[in-house]
């Protein structure tokens, strides 16, 4: 699904008339979340190695916990209820909250860190904004100011 989303955004960045003729947007645009976008596991794991690993197996597990887990466990539990079988009921309640117990800061946990990350990669190796610089320096008159941008 996401390779299609991105296959398809790509391709809608290119807009082509009717007269077959390649047209693009007279002016580009800045895009901040172009370049903050997470980066690939070869860079997370050649930069950071074994604690992007741990990262991201840290948020899978979380992620997997709260979104397959605690489900199924709250499916087991109202079909106990259901039925009038308390154990059952016990055994899907506590498995519910002992999912989202586990899942939620296993998923913040490692959300936190893999953000940490991007943060320090952008830091490192993002694109660094251009500050105005105001200069004092001689001309064919005298002294001028020089406004860079």
């Amino acid at each position: 699904m996401a390779v299609l989303t991105i296959s398809g955004s790509l391709s809608a960045q290119v807009i082509i008339r009717e007269d077959s003729q390649l047209f693009e947007p007279e002016e580009q645009v800045y895009d901040p979340y172009l370049y903050l976008t997470p980066f690939s596991d070869a860079v997370g794991y050649s930069i950071y190695g074994s604690e992007y690993r741990k990262a991201r197996a840290c948020r899978s597990w979380g992620v997997n916990l709260c979104l397959v887990s605690a489900p199924l466990f709250a499916l087991v539990a109202l079909s106990g209820v259901g039925g009038d079988n308390t154990a059952e009921t016990l055994i899907g309640a506590a498995g519910f909250a002992g999912s989202l117990g586990l899942g939620i800061p296993l998923w913040r946990k490692g959300r936190k860190k893999l953000d940490w990350m991007l943060d320090d990669y952008v830091r490192k190796y993002g694109p660094k904004p251009r500050a105005a610089n105001l200069s004092v320096g001689s001309t064919a008159n005298g002294v001028g100011l020089a406004l860079r941008f």
